[in-house]
């Protein structure tokens, strides 16, 4: 379902009572990719060798409902001044995330068109670092696993959100909640029950590579983790309010994230698997995976070193070098330390014949060239995390170091990242001719696409040293309207229609970007070395 076919688009508007309109979604003109040249010129057809085609798909937020460790409650404060690093904090479409999870990992693995020699997701897999939320997600990449929605409750009705409150959305007829009266959301009787019931994962059916995110390492991707913290998460008090609202909210929760769910609270059932993983078992986590490739871009080396970022070299004349940018001090934002600071200057060295060093002196190392893609989680314009903490690496280098960095390398061509849960695509021209940045919009909000990438080598005779980056949007293959079944492709249809409909700044058709940022090709200047590397593999 390629929206160079056609696209999925929010359409009229459907419904009464609503303030804003809730819009159904429907079928668009599929939009064709839009070449750009700001690094480079190319007179020529763009056509040529496939170097490389992968996947992109990014920040499932994969997140357990009744997790005590949950700050749902906070979305009624969407707004107030101080207040924007805790948002958003609940989602109206979450209710059925994981069907549309799954929804994605199928269309991936069944649509002939985006066979690849990997797919990559950029973090933020989970939404709480917790034990079971990795395994939920470790379940729908690697298919084959009974998946329960409702992490072992009974019964999604008996959520805290669709019994304590009408801030929330519910589908329930019975509910007339402010997402009903305020901005027209349906009713959709047997949603709550149909998304509760186990469904066998399929799995992408390709190699995997995965990246660490600030969700998948802090509590609530913002602070470290604390033994409080972790008693609240695994205990049965699940808290439905806030206490006492400070005047420094993300400093208090970075020092104790507890400190905003000290409010009234309902009883659970207390669950020992919602503890929160440290980096070291997450990685070991993949690393138990028996799907390909073995620990999914991770190795025992992480955990000897005690380090979440790798090389991966298993494409020929390519090095894709995943960074982990989250700051184990806390706060939501990246920067990187010291240490992997140097160790990316040598893993680019190793793979150009020839590059600047600090000074722009131009160095031969008579290495072997290859094309470098970088992956993170957090793109170069959120490397701004300067939180000092006795777990960070200090000093930590933000954005202008990092890309100072890669404009002395000439192979490095393009950056993908994720967690601004927006489409993106931004040239960065340097003294070594430059690369492109490419932030894809996240799983969890619209428009629940991913996105497939593909490198491209000029013919021959083309007198362009270029590369071209073809990036093309994928729909996942749930009906444009939710049916009256209510099975896993429904519900994954309506997630699709509830998350274009999301009136909060985060999500809503926003983030799609404009057609500049979706489908694209992208063109960036290489050495003739690295030209003749590429064809010669």
């Amino acid at each position: 379902m390629s929206t160079l076919d056609h696209t999925i688009v929010p359409g009229e508007t459907i419904g009464t009572g609503s303030s804003t309109g809730y819009r159904a979604l429907t079928d668009g003109a599929g939009e064709p990719h839009c070449l750009r040249t700001e690094l480079a010129d190319h007179a020529g057809p763009v056509t040529g060798k496939s170097v490389l085609r992968f996947v992109h798909l990014t920040d499932f937020q994969l997140a357990d409902p009744f997790s005590p460790g949950r700050l749902d409650f906070l979305q009624r404060l969407a707004g107030r001044p101080g207040w924007d690093a805790m948002f958003p904090a609940y989602r109206p479409q979450e209710v059925v995330a994981l069907q549309a999870f799954e929804a994605v990992v199928r269309t991936i693995g069944e649509l002939g068109s985006v066979r690849a020699e990997f797919v990559i997701t950029t973090g933020d897999n989970t939404d709480n670092a917790q034990l079971n939320e990795l395994r939920a997600f470790l379940a729908l990449m690697d298919g084959g696993t009974e998946l329960d929605p409702a992490f072992g409750a009974t019964d999604l009705r008996t959520h805290p959100s669709h019994t304590v409150s009408g801030d929330f959305y519910n589908p329930a007829p019975a509910s007339r909640d402010r997402y009903k009266r305020d901005h027209g959301f349906p009713d959709v009787p047997g949603v709550l029950a149909a998304a509760a019931h186990p469904f066998v994962t399929q799995g992408v059916g390709m190699p995997w590579l995965a990246c660490f995110g600030n969700h998948d390492c802090l509590a609530q991707g913002r602070a470290p983790v604390t033994e409080t913290f972790q008693r609240l998460v695994t205990g049965g008090r699940r808290p439905v309010g806030a206490g006492e609202l400070p005047y420094d909210p993300m400093d208090r929760y970075l020092a104790d994230p507890t400190v905003l769910s000290n409010g009234p609270a309902v009883s659970i059932a207390p669950d020992a698997d919602r503890r929160l993983v440290s980096p070291a078992e997450y990685i070991q986590a993949h690393l138990d995976s028996q799907a390909h490739p073995p620990g999914h871009g991770f190795t025992e080396q992480n955990l000897v070193d005690g380090t979440a970022y790798y090389c991966y070299d298993e494409i020929p004349g390519v090095r894709v070098i995943v960074l982990d940018t989250t700051n184990p001090a806390g706060h939501v934002t990246g920067s990187i330390g010291p240490r992997q600071r140097d160790w990316l200057i040598d893993r680019l060295v190793e793979v150009h014949s020839a590059h600047l060093d600090a000074d722009g002196v131009e160095v031969e190392t008579g290495n072997p060239d290859r094309v470098v893609l970088l992956a993170s989680h957090h793109g170069l314009t959120m490397l701004d995390n300067t939180v000092e903490g006795p777990q960070a690496d200090l000093p930590r280098y933000l954005a202008d170091d990092i890309e100072a960095v890669l404009h002395r390398f000439g192979n490095v061509v393009l950056w993908i990242a994720g967690h601004e849960h927006r489409n993106a695509v931004t040239p960065h021209r340097g003294a070594s001719g430059g690369f492109w940045h490419l932030i894809t919009s996240g799983l969890c909000e619209w428009p629940c696409q991913v996105r497939q990438l593909e490198l491209l080598l000029p013919e021959p005779d083309s007198a362009d040293a270029v590369l071209i980056i073809r990036s093309t949007m994928i729909d996942h293959a749930a009906p444009v309207r939710p049916g009256t079944a209510l099975d896993l492709w429904d519900l994954a249809s309506l997630h699709r229609e509830l998350a274009a409909n999301e009136p909060s700044r985060v999500g809503g058709p926003h983030s799609a970007g404009t057609a500049a940022d979706r489908n694209v090709e992208l063109v960036v200047p290489i050495s003739q070395a690295l030209a003749a590397v590429l064809r010669a593999e």
